[in-house]
């Protein structure tokens, strides 16, 4: 029965997330996304929108557990409104016939990732893992293609607060030069977005297997086939083009990193000899 589900439209999302069809979960991720066209467009509009038969859309209504379309409207148009609905939001370029342009709209859009981001943040998986990444015997950050650059930085920032910090993949090498002699003393940190690839899914599967913790940073789309012992952060990734934004992702990466420093007994004196010879090296 209905009164049984989640009353939280995006809890009633992830719990019916591993049911999804391969459909469904796009139509989930498109939910989990513009919340907002879900709230506000009718049925036909919404399934022209997402090239679909409008009785998809229907279906899909039911599967979360509500009667139907308009039920499934009511809930998205109130979590929106909960969410990000903020009569204080800056005004930076409203365009002269009052309508917002485009650099209104990003922002505005990235403050919502931001809002909607920290809303369903999992706090004691971030915790969690700034305590391990504290005790951890080595560190690993793994990401791959546009995932990579942000693993980089984390990786970067993280051997500067304590040692034995790689990531992968290695330049010229395989990741499983990497991931053979990593053992549950160990941590990897693996950063990568929506349709994770076949090598992140096998680096994945083979840290499961050899009881390696592993923390996930990635966008909030349900259903992304995670396995059940990692933890996993989630960014709203949303946006006013076709690319991604990976600010929110950007901000929690930050969060971890903050609570890292706490927790890692050495990482502010390690910090303060690296800025001394960033100065050192910068004299004359």
């Amino acid at each position: 029965m209905a009164s049984e589900q989640p009353t939280n439209l995006l809890e009633r999302v992830d719990q019916a997330a591993q049911a999804l069809t391969p459909q469904e979960r796009r139509l989930a991720g498109h939910l989990v996304e513009h919340v907002e066209r879900w709230g506000y467009l009718s049925s036909t509009e919404l399934a022209k929108d997402l090239g679909v038969h409008r009785s998809t859309v229907v279906r899909f209504a039911q599967t979360l557990g509500y009667k139907g379309y308009p039920e499934l409207q009511e809930a998205a148009r109130l979590a929106y409104l909960r969410e990000v609905a903020n009569p204080n939001q800056l005004v930076l370029s409203p365009g002269g016939d009052g309508e917002l342009g485009k650099v209104q709209a990003v922002f505005d859009r990235e403050l919502e990732n931001l809002q909607r981001t920290y809303s369903h943040l999992d706090v004691a998986a971030l915790e969690e893992t700034a305590a391990r990444i504290a005790a951890a015997r080595r560190v690993l950050v793994f990401g791959r293609r546009f995932s990579h650059p942000l693993a980089l930085h984390l990786a970067l920032i993280l051997r500067t607060m304590r040692e034995r910090v790689e990531s992968a993949p290695a330049a010229g090498g395989s990741s499983v030069d990497l991931l053979f002699d990593l053992t549950p003393d160990d941590l990897v940190l693996v950063v990568s977005m929506r349709r994770h690839s076949p090598e992140v899914q096998r680096t994945l599967r083979y840290l499961a297997d050899a009881g390696v913790p592993v923390t996930v940073l990635t966008d909030a789309s349900p259903g992304n086939d995670l396995p059940g012992g990692a933890k996993v952060l989630r960014a709203h990734i949303g946006s006013t083009s076709m690319l991604d934004s990976y600010t929110a992702l950007v901000s929690v990466t930050h969060a971890l990193l903050t609570l890292a420093e706490a927790a890692i007994p050495a990482a502010a004196d390690r910090l303060a000899q690296a800025e001394d010879a960033w100065q050192h090296f910068n004299k004359g």
